[in-house]
């Protein structure tokens, strides 16, 4: 590790990764019931394809699971020691 943390600063950074995990969640809830608005077939798009939309999905989707990977990690860090 580049640093280390200050063990008075534990409670806030975990109170901080369970409120990240807590809005991740939500956040994920919310585009899974409205996936077919946010990511379906538009008929106004010329060429709208269904490789693109998959596309889209990925690009938001693997940067969020990886952010809150490391957040579940760190947390779990934290709880550890």
């Amino acid at each position: 590790m580049i640093a280390t943390v200050n063990p008075a600063a534990v409670p806030a950074l975990t109170v901080g990764g369970i409120l990240f995990v807590i809005i991740y969640l939500l956040a994920g809830v919310y585009v899974w019931r409205y996936r077919r608005q946010l990511f379906g077939p538009d008929d106004r798009v010329d060429g709208d394809k269904k490789a693109t939309r998959y596309l889209q999905i990925v690009v938001i989707c693997i940067p969020l699971l990886i952010l809150s990977g490391r957040v579940l990690f760190e947390l779990i860090g934290l709880w550890i020691n």
